[in-house]
């Protein structure tokens, strides 16, 4: 029984002594095993730092255009009339005599054409891990200098400029604060925060595939905002036009700003808003997590939730609010036009009603109303399987028995229609004195 256990492990030992050799005789077909690779802790690096400045005119602005494949790109606005471009190139190699010769032949471009300047650091095998020697670019521009950036992989920083900000980036976190101009921004991977940014009449449009969001004072005419997967956080962010937002993966936090609409999408994580002006429309979009909103005047509401609670503190206007699974809670609400439905949860309202109609639904929950003593509503509630109370005297019109589970009729002599309706839960209505 012990012989064919011998013969397979001879076997097995002789495969990896076959797959050694074949190992040494393709790294010495190929220049030998690779000395520059990031992964390899005995890399030594070395450092080479040049500059160059150039002159500009003054009186027109600056454009500034950076591609860099691998390195950091570090852009400060200042009150100068020339462009200091600083360089530090680092190369990596088994030895420091290789690495210093390495460093000395990385090779980058700087072209100048009038005001319009091109900085350039490309990679041809980017791919290829054997290669990652970087180049950072620190570059001080006069204030009034528009921006054009293409980085693969390192940092992006720009800041106290006044022109146009364009930012593709492929991997690395990117920042940028105290603009004036409109920005685009397009990140792969990598955390993004933009502060006190002023795009005026223009737009600001920020996307990302991985990464957070946040924005922090920031003004422009329609501010678009999009992550594939991480959070979005707004902070003090003004629109003169529509705030749209969406993540498919992370939590959207909006809190002090203001907007003609907003337009929120989210498949998977909370949305939260608070003390946001809004003179039209807020529509928000979850599929799965609760929607929570905190002193938000809009002209209109429609929230949508397939699973996740719907909370709301102060509301003006009409309302509209669903969800498939969990429940609606609002309270401190003005005047609204009510159409709430929950399929699964129940329903509290505490508030006034405005002009209606109004409908209350819920397929598998109780429904409260608190209300004001002198609402003046007619009403038809409506459950299932359970009771109708109602603080407020109603006049009952229902033709035929009085029913303990369907009452129609009037408030204080009437007037907009309240329809409220549960197949399993009861229905209370509580005065407000």
């Amino acid at each position: 029984m012990k012989r064919p256990i011998v013969i397979v492990l001879l076997t097995v030992a002789l495969t990896l002594v076959c797959l050694g050799i074949g190992a040494v005789v393709f790294f010495a077909f190929n220049n030998g095993f690779p000395t520059n690779n990031p992964f390899i802790s005995q890399d030594v690096s070395s450092v080479l730092e040049e500059s160059k400045t150039l002159k500009v005119d003054t009186e027109s602005p600056v454009i500034l255009n950076v591609i860099n494949d691998l390195g950091k790109v570090t852009i400060i606005g200042a009150d100068v009339t020339t462009v200091q471009i600083d360089v530090i190139k680092t190369a990596y190699d088994s030895t420091l005599e290789k690495a210093d010769q390495e460093v000395k032949a990385i090779k980058y471009s700087i072209e100048q054409n009038d005001n319009t300047i091109d900085v350039k650091y490309e990679v041809p095998n980017l791919n290829d891990f054997s290669e990652y020697n970087t180049v950072d670019f620190f570059i001080t521009v006069p204030n009034q200098t528009s921006t054009n950036i293409e980085a693969n992989f390192g940092e992006v920083n720009v800041s106290n400029t006044k022109g146009t900000v364009d930012i593709a980036s492929d991997f690395g976190d990117v920042s940028v604060q105290n603009i004036e101009g409109a920005l685009t921004l397009e990140n792969s991977s990598g955390e993004i925060e933009i502060s006190n940014v002023d795009a005026g009449s223009q737009d600001v449009q920020i996307t990302a595939d991985f990464g957070k969001i946040t924005l922090d004072k920031v003004n422009g005419k329609d501010v678009n905002v999009n992550s594939n997967s991480g959070s979005i956080t707004l902070n003090n962010v003004r629109a003169t036009g529509d705030i749209f937002s969406k993540s498919d993966f992370g939590i959207v936090t909006f809190e002090n700003g203001s907007a003609a609409s907003v337009t929120i999408e989210s498949s998977s994580g909370k949305v939260s808003i608070t003390k946001v002006n809004i003179r039209g429309t807020l529509v928000i979009t979850n599929d799965f997590g609760d929607i929570e909103l905190n002193q938000v005047m809009a002209g209109s509401y429609d929230l949508d939730s397939n699973s996740g609670g719907i909370t709301i503190d102060g509301a003006k206007g009409s309302l509209k609010a669903q969800t498939d699974f969990g429940s609606i809670d609002i309270k401190n609400a003005e005047n609204v036009t009510v159409d709430l439905k929950s399929n699964s949860g129940g329903v509290d309202f505490s508030g006034s009603l405005g002009e209606g109609p109004h409908m209350i639904q819920s397929d598998f929950g109780g429904i409260t109303l608190t209300i004001p003593a002198d609402s003046q509503l007619n009403v038809d509630l409506n459950t299932d399987f359970g009771s109708i109370s109602s603080d407020i005297p109603i006049t009952v019109t229902l033709d035929g028995d009085l029913e303990k589970n369907h009452q129609t009729g009037s408030m204080n002599g009437g007037g907009a229609q309240l329809t409220v309706k549960t197949n399993n839960g009861s229905i209370d209505i509580t005065a407000i004195k």
